[in-house]
């Protein structure tokens, strides 16, 4: 809109226009707490995540380390003869072949555990509106109960109300006091 144009308007209608960018501004800082708040799941989540990581990195050093000390032992074997040499290369080649082996398996769990973390993250979204339905179902029933006590003191209002006026008229009807103290015990 041109500052022409907002000249022209009514203070009505500037009022209005104000009043509905206070409504937008609203709506956007909600929608950017939702927001932030889904950031903080991933960023916890992705957490955890670096830390399996780290503890599948520590495992890829700790085999390295034990296969720099076969290397090691390789060097000093070689020194020997031609048959040595090639013995040691298939233990080589068989060390790369379970490195890799250990590399896929490292990389097969990486996958399931963003997959298990996918599925835990939807889980999590499930139970949270499941418990916010049974919140609320907990809130209506407390109003219920709190109705029905209501209601049950006013019927036990009632009743006594009602005994003590029954009472009242048993005395003013002229009863002998032996009838009257026998008829009290059963009230």
């Amino acid at each position: 809109m041109t500052e022409k144009e907002l000249r022209k308007l009514h203070r009505h209608d500037l009022l209005e226009l104000l009043v509905e960018q206070s409504r937008e501004a609203a709506r956007l800082n909600t929608a950017l707490k939702e927001i932030e708040e889904e950031l903080s799941g991933i960023g916890e989540s992705n957490e955890r995540l670096k830390e399996k990581l780290d503890e599948k990195d520590e495992l890829i050093g700790k085999l390295k380390g034990r296969l720099d000390e076969k290397d090691r032992e390789l060097a000093e074997n070689t020194a020997g003869t031609e048959e040595q040499l090639t013995n040691l290369k298939a233990k080589l080649n068989e060390k790369d072949a379970l490195i890799e082996k250990l590399k896929s398996r490292l990389d097969e769990k990486d996958r399931r555990l963003s997959e298990e973390a996918a599925a835990a993250e939807e889980n999590f979204s499930r139970l949270k509106c499941k418990l916010d339905e049974k919140d609320e179902l907990i809130g209506k029933q407390r109003e219920q109960l709190a109705r029905r006590e209501e209601r049950i003191e006013k019927l036990e209002a009632e009743t006594e109300r009602l005994k003590n006026h029954q009472w009242k008229d048993l005395k003013d009807s002229g009863l002998p006091p032996e009838l009257l103290t026998g008829l009290k015990a059963l009230l």
